[in-house]
């Protein structure tokens, strides 16, 4: 293990730039769908934090349960709670209502392109208008995802793998602020949010290894309560 996916929401891009439009995308959000695209429970469980099996910091994080935030509670989704945050967010309908068009980038072959698939039909279902772009995976990264200028709105086939056995490996690339950008960003929800990032710059400091773990389940933590992605799956 050691690993994960999520679709990134661009925090950068309207509405994903409301918070609780993103907590309505997250509790609305059917990931069982979204497993069944790579094979099903087999593959890894259904993610609840950032934070893997396997990585210090896991447990202290709340392990497979989490922390019990209610948007992340229901891997069906809950298109009731979904309902709740989008009225939160203005729109009393309980579904967007906007009508611009976001672009999506995702890959153009195999369990990828399904899953990306996938979740342009939830978005459709939470009120999106969504146009998917299917690229190669490389070109996904190197030409979209992973260029900010080019404000993609959402990237559904991300992730990350530890580069090592320790959770600042999995967090600090990919949601640090200080991390982003101009080419090969991997911060791709681009979640630049200054009391996270010096919580993270401070964590790396630390030396005694439950100190570590207990910093950085706090910091998965604050990511999770900021909801920048659906994050479905620890392989």
């Amino acid at each position: 293990g050691g690993g994960g996916r999520w679709i990134a929401m661009n925090t950068k891009v309207a509405p994903f730039d409301d918070i609780n439009v993103r907590k309505a995308v997250i509790a609305g959000f059917d990931k069982e769908a979204l497993r069944l695209t790579r094979g099903g429970e087999v593959i890894g469980d259904i993610a609840t934090h950032y934070i893997p099996p396997g990585l210090a910091g896991f447990e202290e994080a709340g392990g497979l349960e989490g922390f019990g935030l209610d948007f992340e509670s229901n891997p069906k989704g809950d298109m009731n709670l979904a309902a709740e945050y989008f009225r939160e967010a203005g729109f009393e309908s309980g579904k967007y209502e906007g009508d611009e068009e976001l672009l999506m980038v995702g890959d153009n072959e195999g369990v990828g392109a399904r899953t990306a698939e996938v979740a342009k039909e939830q978005f459709e279902r939470l009120g999106f208008t969504v146009q998917l772009r299917q690229v190669t995976h490389e070109s996904m990264y190197t030409k979209f995802c992973g260029i900010p200028a080019q404000k993609v709105a959402i990237c559904p086939n991300v992730g990350w793998l530890k580069d090592f056995a320790d959770p600042q490996t999995y967090l600090d690339a990919t949601f640090n602020g200080e991390a982003i950008n101009p080419a090969n960003n991997n911060n791709w929800s681009q979640l630049d949010v200054p009391e996270i990032n010096q919580a993270m710059n401070e964590a790396a400091l630390l030396t005694d290894p439950q100190e570590r773990a207990d910093a950085w389940a706090e910091i998965d933590r604050m990511i999770t309560e900021q909801a920048p992605a659906i994050n479905w799956i620890w392989d």
